[in-house]
Formats: structure tokens, sequence, C-alpha cells
């Protein structure tokens, strides 16, 4: 049987490894060849190490975004709620919901969700400004009209 020799064995795979990193930064470096080795092996590598921060970083963007839709529906349906109470707005405070309006639909649209509350609130909040703008009754604030500073 045949003694194997670990050390000469050592240093032929470095030798070869050795060759392998020059060859592949002499074809990363080449403008011609399209294939980048090195740059590849060193993402593949810096993807493997990053594997359990990229996944936290991930589930933070997705509970970021549930609570960015969260948040335009609460502004809708608490807008609507208060003008199902009588209380008077701004054109400026309609203006503000229908943009939070059209961010929440171009998102629901996008990532095919339901919306049937904030769909029904938004029709009364469209029919009422619709009407504020047929009759001019929107909440005007002047700066005389405001308490406290004298």
């Amino acid at each position: 049987m045949p003694q194997i020799e670990w050390n000469a064995l050592w240093e032929w795979g470095k030798n070869l490894l050795g060759l392998l990193a020059a060859a592949g930064i002499v074809i990363d470096l080449t403008p011609h060849i399209k294939i980048q080795p090195v740059r590849a092996l060193i993402g593949w590598l810096g993807k493997q190490l990053n594997r359990d921060m990229q996944e936290k970083l991930d589930k933070l963007a997705k509970d970021f975004e549930s609570h960015k839709v969260d948040s335009w529906r609460s502004e809708i349906l608490e807008f609507a709620n208060s003008c199902m109470n009588r209380r008077k707005h701004t054109k400026e405070e309609f203006d503000h919901i229908i943009s939070v309006h059209d961010d929440y639909a171009e998102y629901v649209k996008t990532n095919k969700i339901e919306n049937g509350q904030v769909d029904l609130a938004y029709e009364y909040i469209e029919k009422l400004y619709q009407r504020c703008l047929e009759k001019n009754s929107f909440l005007v604030v002047r700066p005389d009209d405001e308490d406290g500073e004298e």
C-alpha cells in the first residue's frame, strides 16, 4: 500500500489554489471576458456570511410595510369617521386624504389585497368632497379666527 505524502499534497493544493486565484483575477480584470469568477465567489461568500442579517432586514422591511399600510388605512377611516360626525375639514385636509388614498390604492392594486372598509369610507369622502366643492363649504381658517394668541 503506497504511503501518502501529506505535506507534498498540501503544497500541491496550495499551488493549485494560488494558480486558480491568479487566473480568476486575470479573468475578472480582462474587459472582453464577461464572466467574473472572483467577484462571484466573493459575492456568494458575502451572502453566506450575512444571511442572518439579511433575514432580519427582510422581516423588518415587511413589518415596516405592514405598518405603513395600516397607517394609511387608519388615517382614511378616521377621516371618514370625523366627517360622519359632522366635523368640517379644510380643502387641504381633503387633498391630503385623497393623496393618502391614492398611495393606499396603488399599494392594494400592486399587492392584490382586499380593502372593503376603506373603499366604502373613501366613497363617502369623495361624495362629501364633491358636495363641498359645489357649495364651497370647506372649513376656512383665518388668522383672526385662531384663539389664544393676542
